[in-house]
């Protein structure tokens, strides 16, 4: 008999919860790895080439090393003084709405998980102690044996849980410092007064 099937029902929702985890973990690393924000090193090199050789040359850099953030970077170069600021702010809000995808389900997994794996070994002890209740002799190992099948399912959402907060943690970790990187690029970036 299988750990599943051993676990009870509850492993089936678990089991569920546990893959939908591992895809948005997956999907947000495949995200948060492949779309860097220009190094500090970058950003002097993109700011060089914008005041030397324009806008256009600026942006053509930025969508070959990182296109994500080539609306950002358009707004930040932008001559429209009036409108700047606030080109800038949306740019950047949608930049960060796509980075902050999925990352609530993910800690709503985290937090759900442990919560579920206890229910099922609620129900599992109640089952146990039901059957022991009903036998005619008290037999111990049937209500070990029905004690630790219950206990399944908390080692399952304890295994769901972990590598959650774990990797919730991380992204959010990495969404910080874009934002950071964002809002310190926008303050380096100087107003153009005209098209060099």
């Amino acid at each position: 008999m299988s750990l599943l099937q051993q676990g009870g029902f509850m492993m089936w929702p678990l089991l569920i919860l546990s893959v939908a985890a591992l895809a948005v973990i997956l999907d947000r690393l495949v995200v948060f790895t492949t779309r860097r924000f220009p190094s500090a090193q970058a950003l002097d090199t993109l700011l060089e080439t914008f005041r030397t050789q324009g806008r256009a040359a600026a942006l053509g850099s930025v969508e070959e090393t990182a296109p994500a953030f080539t609306a950002f970077f358009a707004a930040c170069f932008s001559p429209d003084r009036a409108h700047r600021e606030a080109a800038i702010q949306a740019a950047g809000d949608e930049i960060l709405f796509g980075f902050n995808a999925r990352l609530d389900f993910l800690s709503t997994a985290a937090a759900t998980a442990p919560l579920m794996g206890l229910l099922g070994t609620v129900l599992g002890m109640i089952n146990a102690f039901s059957r022991l209740a009903s036998a005619a002799d008290v037999d111990i190992t049937v209500l070990a044996g029905g004690i630790w099948q219950a206990l399944l399912t908390t080692a399952a959402g304890l295994c769901i849980a972990i590598p959650a907060v774990l990797a919730h943690r991380w992204f959010c970790r990495e969404y910080d410092k874009i934002a950071h990187a964002m809002q310190h690029a926008a303050r380096l970036i100087p107003v153009p007064d005209t098209e060099p």
